[in-house]
């Protein structure tokens, strides 16, 4: 078949096979954007209950509303408007309040069904009722007890009681014109939690968009503003701040790479098909990814598609070696050997991801592995054949002849290489574990302005913070239940000791079944309850029987079945869920501890309490612990696969010699960007870790193709140099991003690309070129 028949049909098949692929990809695959994907999902039970407890966590799902400008009135009555709207959303919201004694719907039922099982009670003498009937009448005498009716049927106040334990005991903000002010009473406040978790992108800005829609209704052309924070304004916030970012960085990527390589090319086809690698690769890989993996994340996507950018690099490979009057198959043919090899040891390296226990990392490796195996197939068999007679139109060889007189200065610098290197390790010496960043807020893009924007309204709001809590492990989660219960007088001398604010937990809501009982028990019998009524209420005009709603209502609760976290309403049941659970075959309560103030005292407490499986947790500490505790591991995971990849290169080239002249210079590259990373920032993350795998893969791909290993015929030196510049190109764009995440990654790659390039550049054997 001639070239260019071939070259139709190739590009109609590939392009055919990218629609298909795309298809699967659109119908089975799930986008989701989550940073809990990066965090371990294993250890001990107080652990992983905390990995838990930040993804399900009620406070993750919590978004505050401040509504600020106008007079009061208009603030209120734009917080009022805005209550309703919102309300009438029960698929996006659990909850939407304005107010301390606003309850979700069908809440307000559920307590006063169960306001004897859930309200605590100590004693149900006739003193007892006196003054409950005492009250009562003072409420009926004044102008707020026009209507009996709830006040006879429930005249203990148990409802009150149960409400009061719901509404937290977290404190709040105040409350005027029937809504809840900001402490300065510039601000009308609201509160509301969505049904999907805080780090749900797509479920978060539906919410937010139905806030802000309602909002425009609500303020009725006044002029007022409104500000939202929680986590789900932080998420949404930070993925469009990395999308957007990303978009442009790409474009001027594309733009700069484009001019590298149109300067090299000087023809618009091998510019075309350099991207079918890279295409191929982040298709294949995006395909497996969506039929293995529940879910793919947009985290997966965007890194992934960064790491098998190195596939960009084949198609140079391939076209520099095409000789005058030589085609482009038999020229990708005479690089297959390296090619593959380098492909063979990245695959092994990205090998390091799949092994930990990190699902973000996991499902990073499984796509970085199967998207350069495909864009390697991709450049040896695909992209030839759309091409193959293509010739070089410029005349490189005065390049070529500057790439091998700058290496030949570089080889008479090796012992410089080696004094680096050895500086860089003694660097990394000295810093010991201050080496790694190992705190989840180095993995977040989130802006600094608007976590402290969240962080004021939560302390207007009384919301505790995740900074402190208390977890409590116990057999189930009954017994979780019941220990947790038992703090409570601990944490209340605490707070009346200033220790701390308040606290939230599942006990508030829910009382433990013995509890429930042991209330049953004492709930008089309807005889000796109406006795006690004649009693309490002699002198008082009462009629005894506007109390009969009341001893029905205690008759049927001391045959009542206890409540379950099952039989709570469903924004309750919510709060509950993430306060208690089942975490690794137990019960696990959480306390929500909110603006501690001396967390050595409150640390003390609780361990003074005596209450068993007890554990007072710092947040940042404790999850800084566990991503060291996987980054270690994940550090040997990659020790082990370089000794792999280094008996792999050594098979390969049939040489320990020559595979270790390859790969110890790559290793130096690696040691030195590490140095000059802690030297000039807070330390390494796991994103910077990945982007050394990454390094490691150019570097061997920079090492074989400088080599004189043998395993190239007529070896064109120009190639790497080309690659190398793509690569610090492309990154070095990153680098300048306005996203810590993004420029970190972006530093790290180009340094150490460059790095990797000149160190193999300086031990490589020198051979001259063809």
């Amino acid at each position: 078949m001639n070239a260019r028949p071939l070259a139709f049909v190739v590009t109609a098949a590939w392009l055919a096979g990218v629609a298909i692929l795309a298809v699967l990809i659109a119908s089975t695959a799930r986008l989701g954007g989550s940073l809990t994907a990066f965090l371990p999902r294993s250890g001990s039970t107080v652990q992983r209950a905390l990995v838990r407890g930040l993804h399900k966590g009620g406070a993750s799902r919590l978004l505050l509303l401040a509504i600020r400008g106008g007079t009061a009135t208009q603030r209120a009555h734009a917080a009022r408007a805005l209550t309703r709207r919102l309300r009438r959303d029960t698929r996006d919201f659990t909850l939407v309040a304005d107010r301390g004694q606003a309850m979700a719907h069908g809440v307000e039922g559920f307590l006063f069904r169960n306001r004897y099982l859930l309200a605590p009670r100590m004693a149900w003498t006739v003193p007892a009722l006196r003054a409950d009937l005492r009250r009562d009448l003072a409420i009926l005498e004044s102008p707020a007890g026009l209507n009996a009716g709830p006040v006879l049927a429930d005249p203990t106040g148990a409802v009150m009681a149960a409400a009061r334990s719901w509404r937290g005991g977290a404190g709040g903000p105040r409350s005027r014109r029937g809504v809840w002010v900001s402490r300065g009473g510039h601000a009308a406040l609201l509160l509301a939690k969505t049904r999907a978790s805080g780090f749900s992108v797509g479920p978060q800005r539906r919410a937010l968009g139905l806030i802000h829609a309602a909002f425009a209704h609500a303020r009725d052309q006044a002029p007022l503003s409104l500000e939202i924070g929680g986590t789900g304004v932080i998420t949404v916030a930070a993925n469009d701040k990395v999308a957007g970012s990303a978009k442009i960085l790409t474009i001027i990527d594309l733009i700069l790479v484009a001019g590298i390589l149109g300067f090299v090319y000087r023809s618009g086809p091998p510019l075309l098909v350099s991207l079918v690698p890279l295409i191929s690769g982040a298709v294949v890989a995006a395909a497996v990814i969506g039929s293995v993996f529940p879910r793919l994340t947009i985290t997966t996507l965007g890194f992934g598609t960064m790491l098998i950018g190195v596939a960009m690099d084949y198609p140079t490979y391939v076209l520099l070696h095409v000789k005058p009057g030589e085609r482009v198959p038999r020229a990708a043919q005479r690089v297959a050997r390296a090619l593959g090899l380098a492909v063979v040891a990245m695959v092994i390296g990205f090998s390091t991801m799949i092994t930990s226990h990190l699902a973000g990392l996991v499902q990073l490796g499984v796509f970085a592995a199967v998207g350069l195996a495909a864009a390697a197939l991709a450049a040896r068999y695909v992209l030839p054949f759309m091409v193959p007679a293509w010739q070089p139109t410029a005349d490189l060889s005065r390049w070529e002849d500057r790439a091998l007189r700058f290496s030949a200065t570089l080889r008479r610098m090796r012992i410089a290489v080696v004094v680096v290197a050895l500086a860089a390790a003694g660097v990394l010496w000295q810093r010991g574990h201050h080496v790694w960043d190992d705190h989840l807020r180095a993995l977040s893009p989130a802006s600094r302005a608007l976590m402290r924007e969240t962080g004021r309204l939560s302390r207007a709001f009384g919301v505790p913070g995740l900074s402190s809590l208390v977890v409590v492990t116990a057999a189930n989660r009954e017994q979780a239940l019941v220990a947790s219960a038992a703090l409570r007088p601990v944490l209340a001398r605490l707070r009346q000791q200033h220790a701390l604010v308040g606290y939230q937990m599942a006990a508030q809501y829910l009382p433990s079944v013995a509890a429930q009982r042991r209330r049953m028990r004492a709930l008089p019998r309807p005889a000796v309850l109406r006795r006690r009524l004649r009693a309490a209420a002699a002198g008082m005009p009462f009629r005894q029987r506007a109390f009969q709603g009341f001893v029905a209502a205690v008759a049927k609760a001391r045959h009542a079945l206890a409540l379950r976290p099952g039989d709570l309403p469903a924004p309750v049941r919510m709060q509950v869920g993430g306060l208690l659970m089942r975490v690794h075959e137990r019960g696990v309560a959480f306390v929500h501890l909110s603006d501690v103030r001396h967390p050595r005292r409150v640390a003390q407490a609780v361990r003074a309490s005596g209450v068993a499986g007890v554990h007072y947790v710092e947040v940042k500490r404790a999850v800084g612990g566990l991503m060291a505790r996987y980054r270690a591991a994940l550090l040997r995971h990659a020790l082990i696969s370089g000794a792999l990849m280094t008996v792999v290169i050594a098979v390969g080239l049939r040489s320990a010699r020559e595979a270790a002249r390859l790969l110890l210079p790559m290793a130096a590259a690696i040691v030195t960007t590490c140095a000059l990373l802690v030297l000039t920032g807070p330390g390494l993350t796991l994103l910077n870790l990945v982007a050394l795998l990454l390094i490691a893969g150019l570097g061997m791909g920079y090492a074989l193709f400088l080599g004189g290993h043998g395993l190239i015929a007529e070896r064109r030196p120009l190639a790497p140099w080309v690659c190398a510049a793509t690569t610090i190109t492309g990154f070095g764009v990153m680098a300048a991003a306005p996203v810590a995440m993004l420029r970190s990654v972006g530093l790290t790659v180009s340094l150490g690309a460059l790095l990797a390039l000149l160190f193999t550049a300086a031990w490589s054997s020198g051979t001259r070129r063809a």
